[in-house]
C-alpha cells in the first residue's frame, strides 16, 4: 500500500476517533481528598492537587475541574466538577524539588458511590540532580562502555472500578542511560539526570574487551556531581 495511502487512513482515523468532547455534569460533584508526605512521611505543605477529565486519549480537550493545595498537616479536600469521561485524573506535585504522583480511572466505567475519591496517602519523594564526568585518561585506542541504572520516581496509577490494576500503573520504574567513549568522543562531560535523594545508581562499565564492573552510587547529598576516568 503507498505511503499516503497509508497517511490518508491515519488521519482519518484520528479524525473520528479525536472528536468526542470532554464532559462535564453541572449538578454533580466529586469530593478528592487525601494527604502528602515525604519519603520521611513528614507533610508536604502547599502540594498542587489538579483534578482533570479528557474525553479520550486521541486529542480531545484536557478539561481542568478542580484544583487545590495541601494544608500544614499535608491534608487536602478538593470539591470537583465531574462528568462519564474515559480519563479522570488527579495530579499531585510540589514543584521540581519533588517526584510527582497521577491517580487515573475511566469515569464512563466507574462513578464511586458516595462520590468521593480518596487517594489516602500520597508519598512524594525529594529529588535530586546527578552529574556526571567521566574523562579518558589512559590515551588513545581505548574504548569505555558505560551505562547507569537508576530510579524514576514518579507514579502513576491506574485504577479500574476502583481497584488498583499493577499491570496499567507504571510507579518506581528503572531507567537506563549511557553510551560508548572512543578516540571520536572521548569524554562525558556535565551529562545529568534527576534521581531519588537517598536512592542508590548503579555504575556499570567495561573498557576495550575486559570484564563489566559494577558499583554503586548512594546519593546523600543534593546535586551529586559524579567523577570517573579511565
Amino acid at each position: 500500500m503507498p505511503k499516503r495511502l497509508h497517511f490518508a487512513i491515519w488521519l482519518m482515523l484520528v479524525a473520528v476517533f479525536s472528536c468526542e468532547d470532554t464532559i462535564i455534569e453541572d449538578n454533580i460533584r466529586v469530593l478528592v481528598h487525601g494527604s502528602v508526605v515525604d519519603q520521611n512521611a513528614e507533610p508536604i505543605t502547599n502540594a498542587s492537587i489538579k483534578v482533570y477529565a479528557d474525553a479520550d486519549a486521541f486529542g480531545a480537550d484536557r478539561v481542568l475541574l478542580g484544583e487545590g493545595v495541601s494544608d500544614a498537616s499535608g491534608n487536602f479536600n478538593i470539591t470537583s466538577l465531574f462528568g462519564p469521561n474515559e480519563l479522570f485524573l488527579v495530579d499531585v506535585s510540589s514543584g521540581d524539588q519533588y517526584s510527582t504522583y497521577r491517580y487515573q480511572t475511566n469515569t464512563e466505567e466507574f462513578t464511586p458511590g458516595d462520590l468521593t475519591f480518596n487517594l489516602q496517602t500520597v508519598a512524594l519523594k525529594e529529588m535530586t540532580n546527578f552529574t556526571y564526568n567521566i574523562i579518558r585518561e589512559s590515551g588513545e585506542g581505548n574504548t569505555l562502555y558505560y551505562r547507569f541504572t537508576y530510579l524514576d520516581a514518579n507514579c502513576t496509577e491506574v485504577y479500574e472500578e476502583g481497584a488498583l490494576s499493577d499491570s496499567l500503573s507504571y510507579c518506581n520504574t528503572t531507567r537506563v542511560t549511557g553510551s560508548t567513549l572512543d578516540d571520536a568522543s572521548p569524554n562525558a562531560e556535565n551529562i545529568g539526570f534527576i534521581v531519588p535523594l537517598q536512592s542508590q545508581v548503579e555504575f556499570s562499565y567495561r573498557l576495550n574487551e575486559g570484564e563489566e564492573i559494577s558499583e554503586i552510587i548512594t546519593i546523600n547529598s543534593a546535586d551529586y556531581a559524579f567523577q570517573f576516568s579511565y
